[in-house]
C-alpha cells in the first residue's frame, strides 16, 4: 500500500509536465496519439498521470526533434530501440549469472548499433550541409576580397 501512496505522489498533472519539458499540453497529447508516449495512469476520464520516466521520455523526443532533428518515424525507431534497451538493463541488473549477464550485453550490442547508426546518418546530412554552406561562404568571401 504504501508504494502505491509513493507512486501516487510522484504522479503529475499534464500541464505540469508540459511546464516542465517546455512542451506544449497539445503536442504531449499528440504524441500520446501516435504511440511515443503512454501516460503512467489514467485517474477519472481522460484526466492522465505522468510520472517521471515520462518525464525523461518527453525530454529525449524533444531533444531527438529539436536538436538532432529526426522525424517523427525516427523518433519511434529511437524509442523502440530505447525501450529493448531499459529492458535488457532491467534484467542484467536483477540477475547476477554472469553467463546471462554477458548473454544479455551481447544482445543489446546491435540494439546501440541501430541508435548509432540512426544518429551517424543524421549527423552526416547535416555536415553535408554544413560544408555546403561553408563553401556558399567561401566564395562569397572571395568575390568580396
Amino acid at each position: 500500500m504504501t508504494s502505491a501512496i509513493q507512486r501516487a505522489s510522484v504522479l503529475r498533472r499534464i500541464g505540469d509536465v508540459a511546464e516542465a519539458t517546455a512542451l506544449t499540453q497539445r503536442t504531449i497529447r499528440y504524441y500520446e496519439e501516435l504511440g511515443l508516449l503512454k501516460p503512467a495512469a489514467h485517474v477519472s476520464g481522460a484526466n492522465r498521470r505522468y510520472d517521471d520516466e515520462d518525464v525523461e521520455r518527453l525530454q529525449l523526443i524533444k531533444r531527438l526533434r529539436d536538436v538532432v532533428g529526426l522525424s517523427l518515424a525516427d523518433v519511434r525507431i529511437f524509442l523502440e530501440t530505447e525501450d529493448e534497451r531499459r529492458a535488457v538493463s532491467r534484467e542484467y541488473h536483477s540477475t547476477h549469472d554472469p553467463a546471462r549477464r554477458a548473454e544479455l550485453l551481447d544482445g543489446v550490442v546491435p540494439i546501440l548499433r541501430r541508435r548509432v547508426e540512426l544518429l551517424e546518418s543524421k549527423l552526416e546530412t547535416v555536415l553535408s550541409l554544413l560544408e555546403e554552406e561553408r563553401t556558399r561562404l567561401d566564395r562569397v568571401e572571395a568575390l568580396r576580397a
